[in-house]
């Protein structure tokens, strides 16, 4: 389990934070120690990739404003609007308020960003919290995940996050497979609207 607990939290730290911040290098660093050749190249990748072209893509896909290919929180595929803080963010955020936790980045941001929640996974599971954690991944993360993950494959501007979205893609999917998790049927309101 110790697999899956650091998988998830390196995966939500790429997906959450710029590939230039300190966190962002930390992690890429972690990745080029792993016995896991996929994680080693995607370090390898990142150090390949000219530093202000990956944090355009970064910026473009996962944080940025406006107009994005594949914004990475769960409300704009879940609710009908479209919108940030919709219906799916408040019924994460009770969820999560339920499990007595409260997400504070410092920035008046949506919880319910792909990153943060894959972090969280990681948080439950280490707090042996497993059937929350599947809770989050078949009620909150996988009705939205898919879809953005494959978005973000066809978007990105860089092999990098190409192949990061492949990989948090088939980690999810093969950790639902083997944990038998059952996904929410939720009905997705970002292909409708494109």
């Amino acid at each position: 389990m110790q697999y899956e607990i650091t998988l998830f939290r390196l995966l939500g730290g790429l997906c959450y934070y710029s590939p230039n911040s300190e966190s962002g290098q930390q992690i890429l660093s972690a990745f080029a120690t792993q016995d896991d050749e996929l994680l080693t190249n995607l370090s390898t990748l990142a150090q390949s990739i000219e530093s202000d072209t990956l944090e355009a893509d970064y910026f473009n896909l996962l944080q940025g404003s406006g107009d994005m290919p594949c914004p990475p929180w769960g409300s704009v595929y879940l609710d009908r609007e479209n919108a940030l803080f919709g219906s799916s963010t408040i019924e994460y955020r009770e969820f999560t308020r339920q499990l007595g936790m409260e997400c504070d980045t410092g920035l008046r941001e949506p919880e319910d960003h792909i990153g943060l929640m894959l972090m969280l996974v990681s948080l439950l599971l280490e707090q042996d919290n497993v059937e929350q954690a599947k809770q989050l991944i078949s009620q909150h993360l996988m009705p939205f995940a898919p879809i953005m993950l494959e978005s973000m494959q066809q978007h990105a501007e860089t092999e990098f996050y190409r192949q990061l979205a492949a990989f948090v893609l088939a980690w999810l999917n093969f950790y639902c497979e083997e944990h038998q998790l059952q996904i929410v049927a939720r009905r997705n309101y970002w292909q409708e609207a494109e």
